[in-house]
């Protein structure tokens, strides 16, 4: 068994920065005059390529990983994630906070899909919200009719 096997999930070249942080990276910064030029080197091109391919590798061996649980650890672990999620989202926390709460910060930045999910389920619980104090503000205004019309 090899070394990179025995990571924890998640915990790779991708989800670290390290190819950012890179010293290859940052000389090529360097060397240019503007954002755009830099952003736009060949140099930085095979970067951009290098990390989305990195990237792809990374889902195919989590989502492999994922494949290859038993019937109850996928239970487990979707049951977990769900929950985690949800409860998290409810209380209205943020894209950091969900990536605390999932014991994945700063690891899981890169984890497109988990913004994604979390702009979603923000979107929904704000309007089960809204709905919500629509519905309070309208019972509030009929128990007011309601006692104002008995006189109690």
């Amino acid at each position: 068994m090899d070394n990179k096997s025995k990571e924890p999930f998640g915990f790779n070249e991708v989800s670290t920065g390290e190819l950012i942080d890179s010293p290859k990276f940052q000389e090529e910064l360097s060397k240019k005059n503007t954002l755009l030029e830099s952003l736009n080197s060949p140099e930085m091109v095979k970067m951009r390529e290098d990390f989305a391919k990195a990237r792809q590798d990374s889902i195919d061996k989590s989502v492999g990983w994922y494949y290859n649980l038993s019937s109850e650890e996928k239970y487990k672990a979707v049951e977990a994630l769900c929950h985690i999620i949800c409860k998290a989202e409810r209380e209205g926390t943020s894209y950091r906070g969900l990536q605390s709460i999932l014991g994945l910060y700063p690891e899981a930045f890169f984890i497109d899909d988990l913004m994604t999910l979390h702009n979603a389920l923000y979107v929904e619980f704000q309007e089960q919200d809204s709905r919500n104090w629509k519905e309070l503000k309208k019972d509030m205004k009929t128990l007011e009719e309601t006692t104002s019309e008995t006189g109690t």
